[in-house]
């Protein structure tokens, strides 16, 4: 079950990232061809830890401990690239006007942490999994009752 919570959580915060993106979208650029392949490519980059904590979700999905811990690291790498994607698109639609535009990188930054997390997560998580998987069961520890 919290496999399907971690699917669960993933999806709604990449659709909420999209969402963002494209309301967020106040000069499409020069043309629409440059916009829209700006925009596939934001889009891509902020989504693509989302759909990798998926993968793993499916991958962890029989571990119970490895999952909720999954469940919590999503949880939380969504959560604030969500809030933070939110606050910089709505500081950015509503700046003064009279100052000079810079470059959005709080976008790019974002993008940037959640990916960290996604390799990170994956690169201790499912050589964990791996190790816990060649466990054979004879060798696993009983407690007396």
């Amino acid at each position: 079950m919290y496999w399907q919570l971690s699917l669960l959580t993933s999806c709604i915060a990449a659709i909420s990232l999209v969402y963002m993106i494209v309301s967020g979208a106040e000069n499409w650029g020069p043309s629409f061809a440059a916009g829209v392949l700006v925009f596939t490519v934001v889009t891509i980059f902020l989504v693509g830890p989302h759909v990798v904590f998926g993968a793993l979700a499916l991958s962890l999905r029989s571990h119970r401990v490895l999952s909720v811990i999954l469940l919590f690291i999503v949880f939380a790498v969504s959560l604030s690239g969500v809030l933070a994607i939110s606050v910089e698109s709505n500081a950015y639609l509503n700046r003064d006007k009279s100052i000079p535009e810079g470059q959005r990188m709080v976008t790019f930054l974002i993008g940037l942490a959640q990916w960290l997390a996604a390799i990170l997560t994956s690169a201790i998580l499912l050589p964990v999994f791996l190790c816990l998987r060649q466990i054979p069961s004879s060798a696993k520890t009983e407690y007396p009752k």
